[in-house]
């Protein structure tokens, strides 16, 4: 059975990769993992950091709530970390089959186009990856 994940931290708002990973698991009834990665404790956070991590867990936790009407089952965690060490670490210890990224335009790309951050988990992980793009918005 297949088993994705899709996990977030402030950096990695993957709400793209979210709707991906619940729209493809309606269609084969598969569960969905959410991890979200909330950083080092020991790490001194400014306001703004603070506010943007409680907006993105509240936001996280509103989608979940919706997927979950919708019928999509979902397993939520939360961990404390450096984002791509815990998502290679979910990876290994929860036989995931599909790890759905999404990639941001502030993911820093290295010389063959990929991003740093998918670049350290894509090689240490022995799952399937998705890359998602997100959805730009242009108004005229």
């Amino acid at each position: 059975m297949e088993n994705i994940l899709v996990a977030i931290d402030a950096k990695h708002n993957a709400w793209e990769a979210l709707s991906r990973a619940c729209s493809l698991a309606l269609r084969v009834h598969v569960h969905v993992n959410v991890l979200l990665v909330i950083p080092p404790q020991s790490r001194n956070l400014s306001y703004t950091e603070a506010q943007l991590e409680t907006t993105v867990r509240e936001r996280l936790e509103l989608m979940l709530e919706v997927f979950k009407a919708e019928g999509v089952r979902i397993n939520y965690f939360v961990t404390e970390g450096v984002y791509e060490e815990e998502v290679i670490a979910f990876t290994q210890n929860n036989r995931v089959t599909l790890l759905v990224y999404e990639a941001t335009d502030g993911d820093t790309r290295s010389a063959d186009g990929e991003c740093a951050s998918l670049k350290a988990i894509r090689h240490r992980v022995a799952c399937r990856v998705e890359v998602v793009a997100p959805i730009k918005h242009t108004f005229n």
